[in-house]
């Protein structure tokens, strides 16, 4: 490895065996927040994939209310056939927390993509993490934003109360549930 790599040959060799002198600290603080699935076979149709976006959004934005958390960079991440790995991201103005918002960036990210291409593996997560209390104001340019934020309200309580699967939205609700 030496001859090949030179001075680099030996670092490369204990990282190859998983033998590093650096600590691992756990308990950090979190960078990010995501959430992705593997697909029993490959997906091509643009319904599959932004219902399971939706699921997938849905999860981050659960765990970000849970911990008083927004992200300002939402993420998209695709796996091909091949193997093929791609993350696309967006930086919005505020972070958010809301699903449905997640959800919004995640798709215009995909409808970037050549269409037709199938996916092996999908995920969305949130970056640039900040106190939940900045997370999404009010916005002049989205005065439908307002209402689609106190609904997806009424609906975490449901859930809250009722269980995950109490309510869903339409674009989830005729696609199958990947069972973990």
């Amino acid at each position: 490895l030496m001859r090949l790599a030179g001075a680099l040959g030996p670092r490369l060799k204990r990282l190859a065996n998983a033998e590093a002198d650096r600590p691992v600290n756990p308990h950090g603080p979190r960078k990010s927040v995501s959430s992705e699935t593997t697909f029993d076979t490959d997906v091509a149709d643009p319904h599959v994939l932004s219902a399971t976006l939706r699921r997938l959004a849905e999860s981050v934005s659960r765990r970000l209310k849970a911990e008083g958390i927004a992200g300002r960079t939402v993420t998209l991440k695709l796996k091909t056939p091949d193997f093929r790995l791609a993350t696309r991201a967006r930086s919005l103005a505020d972070p958010t927390r809301l699903a449905d918002r997640i959800h919004r960036v995640a798709v215009d990210l995909l409808a970037r993509e050549p269409p037709g291409r199938a996916y092996r593996l999908i995920g969305v997560g949130v970056s640039e993490l900040a106190d939940s209390a900045t997370a999404d104001p009010a916005d002049l340019v989205d005065a439908a934003g307002a209402k689609r934020a106190k609904a997806e309200a009424a609906m975490d309580a449901i859930r809250d109360r009722f269980g995950r699967a109490a309510v869903e939205t339409g674009l989830t609700f005729d696609v199958p549930r990947r069972r973990s």
